[in-house]
């Protein structure tokens, strides 16, 4: 990963901040505080809390994904994750976009897991991308420095592992 990403999420930390105190100053300056007023306030100080939470995962370099016996686990926004079992996984993949680069995972019966999502929402979210993309799971670019190759040489070799051991079984 590269210095722009951090350069970036901490120049947008630093106009949130600086627009937060500015707001702030107005507000104490202000005698007639209004619910607009508050509402302004409020807005900047979200806005502040997610920029301060994505520069502090960038400078951490968080991993998008995570490796276990029984599942591949993809972080997704604010802590929510999705778990994926490794009987599921048929391979991977890449897609690229214009902005980004992302992995692919591409299931076994996606027909089964579309219908198995939990809203309307998610199943049509889901259809779109497996109509545009050819998988409905994306591992999104990792802020952890590690390369898309070298994240797909690791994801294939776990794949392959995972496999071998339910052979066995």
């Amino acid at each position: 990963m590269s210095n722009r990403k951090i350069w970036k999420w901490g120049l947008v930390t630093l106009v949130f901040l600086l627009f937060w105190a500015l707001w702030v100053c107005m507000m104490i300056a202000n005698e007639h505080n209004s619910w607009k007023d508050w509402a302004e306030l409020v807005f900047f100080t979200l806005g502040l809390i997610v920029s301060f939470w994505a520069f502090a995962k960038t400078v951490v370099r968080d991993t998008s994904w995570e490796i276990t016996d029984e599942h591949l686990v993809i972080k997704l926004a604010f802590g929510k994750k999705t778990l994926i079992p490794w009987s599921k996984i048929e391979g991977f993949g890449t897609w690229n976009t214009q902005y980004q680069e992302q992995i692919s995972v591409i299931t076994i019966d996606i027909e089964k897991d579309i219908s198995e999502m939990p809203t309307a929402f998610k199943r049509g979210m889901a259809r779109l991308n497996y109509r545009f993309a050819g998988a409905i799971y994306f591992i999104l670019e990792d802020t952890s420095g590690t390369s898309q190759e070298e994240q797909l040489k690791k994801l294939n070799r776990e794949l392959k592992k995972h496999k071998q051991t339910t052979q066995k079984k």
